[in-house]
């Protein structure tokens, strides 16, 4: 089964060697159409930029800003996330009374909360960034942790309390509920790391937080934007681009690495 999962992972990577192609046919189409101040730069100049950026020492430090602002909106959306999904999604009383609150806040962009965050704690504040990228974030874990608890198989509980005798709710969460709900938070935190990667650079181009001292990825684009500098601004967006499939193809290795028992199935269809 590790074979199978070390071969579909460099098959998937070989797949991304695409994107150079992709990235030419692109080229020639907007060309053709583009007026000339708007031409799109030649691919070979936006790679060359792009390893150029992934040496600068002062667009490392830089991206290192954006990754402390995905990583800890990351783990708060995972804490909060998963607390509340169990809260919800054990109490059916209690997932009917809060199931308005949470589909009106679903409905709500995050960009429309930012004059209530930058009231409450300031638009230079160095929290607002990973602050507002928790919000959605948090509603995909407790979604997702709530799906798979509605999902659990009542029978295996009692097969499980007969056979061991336990009756304590602990127990039987640690023995068997969570081993079922584990591919639902796996799935779910895939989920919330592609939309924190968006929502915290998209913030970081809007020049929120504390961006004199710390500027993100997305303030840097929004500089050489302005400076017309577009192929550093087609390289960066690239290089997010690549981050976001290194991080997410990272936690499919240890989703598959960690919970093995979830993917046999769907090993054995896709052979």
């Amino acid at each position: 089964m590790k074979n199978k999962v070390i071969y579909r992972n460099i098959n998937s990577s070989l797949g991304f060697l695409i994107l150079p192609l992709v990235l030419v046919i692109l080229c020639v189409i907007v060309n053709q159409f583009a007026p000339q101040k708007l031409q799109f730069p030649e691919p070979k100049y936006i790679f060359k930029d792009l390893l150029f950026s992934i040496t600068d020492k002062s667009i490392l430090i830089i991206l290192g800003n954006t990754f402390k602002n995905i990583l800890i909106a990351l783990f708060v959306s995972f804490v909060f996330g998963v607390f509340f999904g169990l809260i919800l999604g054990y109490n059916r009383k209690v997932w009917n009374l809060s199931q308005p609150t949470v589909d009106f806040f679903r409905s709500i962009p995050v960009t429309f909360l930012i004059p209530a965050t930058a009231l409450l704690l300031g638009v230079t504040s160095s929290n607002i960034v990973w602050i507002l990228s928790t919000y959605p974030c948090i509603l995909i874990m407790i979604l997702n942790v709530r799906a798979g608890l509605t999902k659990q198989e009542r029978e295996r509980v009692l097969s499980f309390s007969m056979i061991n005798g336990a009756t304590k709710p602990l127990k039987i969460f640690f023995k068997v509920t969570i081993f079922e709900i584990l591919p639902d938070i796996s799935t779910g935190f895939r989920i919330a790391l592609s939309y924190c990667i968006v929502i915290v650079t998209v913030l970081e181009y809007l020049n929120l937080g504390n961006n004199g001292n710390s500027p993100g990825i997305g303030k840097l684009i929004s500089q050489e934007a302005d400076n017309l500098n577009y192929t550093r601004v087609y390289a960066l967006i690239f290089l997010i681009g690549f981050i976001g499939f290194f991080l997410n193809k990272i936690v499919e290795i240890l989703d598959y690495s960690i919970l093995h028992w979830s993917k046999s199935d769907s090993n054995d269809n896709t052979k």
